[in-house]
Formats: C-alpha cells, sequence, structure tokens
C-alpha cells in the first residue's frame, strides 16, 4: 500500500513536470493546444491509476472474518477485579476491627471468564481491636466478605 501511494505521487510529479516542460517550449498555437489536450488526458489517468489496485488490496469479506477474542486480556482485566475484591475486602476488614487478614481466591478461567471456587481467609496474623474481642469473627468476616462478592459461605475457608 505504501509502494503504491509512494509510485503514484512520483508519476503525478512526473506528469507536472512535463505538463511544465511542455508548456514552457510549445509556441502558442494549434499544435500547442492539441498537445496539452493529449497531456491532460494523460494526466487524468495517471492521477485515477491507482484506484484499481487500491480496489484490488481492498478485504471486502471482513464481515465474513472470525472475531477472535484475546483471551490474554480477559484473564488480566478478571486478574485486576480480584485484586480489587481483595483491596475492597482489606479496607472493610481494616475498617472493621480485624487487622493483618490475608485473603486470597481459588479461581478457575474457563469459557472466558474467571470464576472464583473459594477465597482462603489466612487469620494467622490476626489482629482484633479492642472493640471486637468478644464476637464471632467467622461470621462477622464471612459477612464482609459476601457483601463484596456473590459467594456461598461454603465457599468461604478460614485457617488459622
Amino acid at each position: 500500500m505504501e509502494n503504491l501511494l509512494s509510485s503514484w505521487v512520483l508519476s503525478v510529479l512526473g506528469v507536472v513536470l512535463v505538463s511544465l516542460l511542455v508548456e514552457i517550449i510549445l509556441p502558442n498555437g494549434k499544435i500547442s493546444k492539441i498537445v496539452k489536450s493529449i497531456l491532460s488526458i494523460f494526466s487524468i489517468f495517471v492521477i485515477i491509476s491507482p484506484i484499481k489496485k487500491l480496489i484490488n488490496q481492498i478485504d471486502f469479506n471482513l464481515i465474513s472474518k472470525e472475531i477472535v477474542i484475546d483471551e490474554n486480556f480477559l484473564e488480566n482485566r478478571d486478574n485486576e477485579k480480584l485484586r480489587i475484591y481483595k483491596e475492597e475486602i482489606k479496607k472493610n476488614l481494616d475498617a472493621s476491627g480485624f487487622l493483618n487478614v490475608n485473603i486470597d481466591f481459588d479461581t478457575v478461567f474457563e469459557n472466558k471468564e474467571t470464576t472464583i471456587k473459594s477465597v482462603f481467609v489466612d487469620l494467622c496474623d490476626l489482629v482484633l481491636t479492642d472493640k471486637k474481642l468478644n464476637i464471632d469473627k467467622y461470621t462477622n468476616i464471612t459477612a464482609i466478605i459476601k457483601n463484596i462478592i456473590s459467594i456461598k459461605e461454603e465457599q468461604i475457608i478460614f485457617y488459622e
């Protein structure tokens, strides 16, 4: 395509230069008018000549082409969603008085979609603020996670 365009521009410039030379060299008269008419017709052919080549290069079957989905993009998008879920859960847990809770997801990427099979909640380094000492931590943490991710309670796995 690039070669076609550059050769076309050179052809047009060549025709313009030849026309200018003929204009300068030929004296005014009948022959000059005939030569100018012939050069005009030649110029038109040079200008429209790449149209056939352009039409041949255009792929009119674009509609029938198969659309390919970039699965890496989808997987990266889903990983970004999981990262945002983790940050949101962590922020809500910290605000509720559950500090140093680590969250991890067991996921499956199939049918161009990532699904969360289970959520692992690591309570090994859990620190409770004073207001949370006498409560059921499992129920509260489960409620916080379920508010952020639509997941069943049995899919949330705690380990200490």
